[in-house]
């Protein structure tokens, strides 16, 4: 019965730790289009907006990242996955996530002293990453196949380039 109820709340800290990332994503996109357009003179949006990115990272993401790793860990010890081919493929998704964490929280630290390079375009396209991780994730663990979670990934990733790649033959025929 104990594992129910790990599972439960390893899923409920998974929800936060990536809706964190997606809420914090936005905010940087709008802090860089702000500072862009010239808004960086309006210190109370730019203030405001670095307070959102602090909090969103102190308050939601670090705790539901610690957690999740937590219950996780305990999870993989209790259930003995650690020994499943399935899960070393989803060990090496959530490494390069917490990498992807260590980024956003360096592109955190830059917007805040204002020595951010990344466009504000660039910026909504990392907003974009922790669904393929997502993607990846989910489909390994419940398939719990290792090219399960390689072939989502896969054709994910040729749906968004084929998207992409339509977006600009769009843009490019409205010029």
């Amino acid at each position: 019965m104990l594992i129910y109820y790990l599972k439960a709340l390893h899923l409920i800290f998974i929800v936060s730790w990536f809706s964190g990332l997606f809420f914090i994503g936005r905010l940087y996109v709008y802090h860089q289009q702000a500072l862009e357009k010239g808004e960086g003179g309006n210190n109370y949006l730019i203030d405001l907006f670095k307070s959102g990115e602090k909090r969103t990272m102190y308050i939601i993401i670090l705790p539901s990242t610690i957690i999740t790793l937590a219950l996780g860990s305990t999870l993989m010890y209790y259930t003995g996955a650690y020994r499943l081919g399935w899960f070393h493929f989803k060990l090496l998704l959530i490494i390069a996530f917490l990498f992807y964490n260590h980024l956003y929280g360096r592109i955190r630290k830059k917007l805040s002293i204002g020595e951010n390079k990344i466009s504000s375009f660039k910026l909504r396209l990392m907003n974009e990453v922790p669904f393929f991780f997502l993607v990846g994730i989910v489909f390994t663990v419940y398939l719990k196949d290792l090219f399960s979670g390689i072939w989502a990934l896969l054709v994910l990733f040729l749906v968004v380039i084929s998207a992409t790649l339509m977006i600009k033959l769009l843009r490019k025929k409205e010029k």
